[in-house]
């Protein structure tokens, strides 16, 4: 029997616990319970472009051949993995409540404004939903650095404006003379984000199941105390009353099992009510993140690797990598981003089996203008390039492991610039532009 559950995972896993069954079968991961007839196995999984998941393994002793348990140094180090796994949406809350906001007043909207090491965020939502906001953008920028890892300091710090409504988002970049549909942009020459959801009306929901999930808080701790206090004085009326250690211990422990299963389900009511919130915080944000983490890419490239002034990062180069990592999805402080983006995927299988796929040579040497869709007439032809620039930068990134290498910045330099789009995109993958084609579309048509 395996049950499962998703999440985020440790930061590093210890070595496991070993168990091998009588029909050769092996598994390793920590052993929480056991008793005569079970040993209760908790593992970590993690497949390619999957969020990693625990499974709990409940295998039948006769069955066991052996067992090999890690010493007990070793195992309480698993175990507190193991629990940060299971306990996330407890530590995330933690995380949220740490933040520090103060309120501020401009152009007559009240924010809340966030003053990180990375970024200054303004949100127009309640203070629980910026919190939200600001956990998983401080994630974000978290994994961009591990994947990219920042070169140089920003000459102006980065803003993010967060509005509660699409209405709102629009009435803000007005007077910019920007109107954009998408959900969030970078504006680079204020070195700003501005992005816009539906977060008002969630907001106010988001209030009703905080003060029930603040309500269980208070009731298990006022558990706990209680326990404590009740062994106490039950232990101390048990010594009076001549009984004998053995039992008084017994007696304490039957109370005290009694009294953990109450609170493991009083912290499973908390888990649910915390899980709930996140998932309701994700359809609410479903559009917006996405597109959030393409511009915010945009801004991050920008302001800590490949500054403007003194690189010249390809249109196309800029525009995929921000597809790449639009479609990532979060483990912990992790960004993965080894699953394709499966929208982009489809569609560039099916124009590369057309009659008339995009040749590379013309999507190297295409200019800002074609990755602009500012009208209906230009939707199909950016689309076009957008997908074929994620295809390319995901090849880079991962059969060719050409991110964060010194080949990538030899490319990224002013210098490069001389040369023609197509020598220059040769020199960095080190052959003809010809070969590379017939290998990419090859990778690309059989990549799932």
């Amino acid at each position: 029997m395996a049950v499962e559950a998703a999440g985020p995972p440790p930061a590093k896993l210890k070595p496991a616990d070993q168990v091998e069954m009588v029909d050769g079968r092996k598994y390793a991961g920590l052993i929480e319970s056991e008793d005569n007839v079970w040993i209760h196995l908790a593992q970590l999984k993690c497949r390619d472009g999957r969020p990693m998941h625990m499974v709990i393994r409940s295998l039948d002793r006769a069955k066991v051949h052996s067992v090999v348990r890690l010493d007990p140094a070793r195992r309480s180090a698993l175990r507190r993995d193991y629990g940060e796994f299971r306990n996330r949406a407890r530590i995330e809350a933690g995380r949220k409540e740490a933040i520090e906001l103060r309120v501020v007043q401009k152009g007559g909207t009240r924010y809340r404004q966030y003053h990180g090491a990375w970024f200054t965020l303004e949100s127009s939502v309640n203070e629980e939903t910026t919190r939200w906001l600001v956990v998983r953008i401080e994630q974000i920028f978290t994994a961009y650095r591990q994947i990219l890892p920042p070169r140089t300091k920003p000459q102006s710090r980065l803003r993010i404006v967060v509005l509660g409504s699409m209405a709102e988002y629009q009435a803000y970049l007005e007077p910019m003379g920007l109107a954009i549909k998408n959900p969030a942009c970078f504006i680079g020459d204020d070195n700003l984000i501005v992005a816009g959801s539906e977060l008002t009306p969630f907001a106010a929901e988001l209030a009703k199941i905080k003060t029930h999930h603040d309500r269980l808080r208070k009731h298990l701790e006022t558990k706990r105390k209680q326990l404590i206090a009740e062994l106490a004085e039950e232990a101390r009326e048990a010594r009076e009353a001549g009984l004998a250690p053995a039992e008084i211990a017994k007696r304490q422990q039957l109370k005290r099992n009694k009294a953990e299963r109450e609170i493991k389900k009083l912290e499973a009511e908390m888990d649910s009510a915390e899980r709930t919130n996140e998932r309701k915080f994700e359809q609410v944000t479903r559009r917006m993140f996405p597109r959030l983490y393409h511009e915010a890419f945009h801004a991050y490239l920008e302001n800590y690797v490949y500054p403007g002034e003194k690189f010249d990062v390809p249109r196309w180069l800029n525009e995929g990598l921000a597809v790449m990592f639009e479609a990532g999805f979060l483990e912990g402080a992790t960004l993965r981003v080894d699953a394709p983006n499966r929208p982009a995927l489809q569609r560039l299988k099916a124009d590369l089996k057309g009659g008339q796929p995009l040749p590379l040579e013309e999507l190297l040497c295409a200019d800002q203008g074609v990755f602009i869709s500012r009208h209906h007439s230009d939707v199909a032809t950016s689309g076009r390039h957008y997908v074929y620039s994620w295809g390319l930068a995901y090849y880079l990134t991962f059969p060719m492991r050409r991110l964060g290498s010194a080949s990538l910045d030899q490319y990224a330099s002013k210098p490069a610039k001389d040369t023609t789009p197509v020598v220059r995109f040769e020199k960095l993958v080190g052959m003809p532009l010809a070969d590379f084609q017939r290998r990419w579309r090859a990778y690309i048509l059989n990549l799932r």
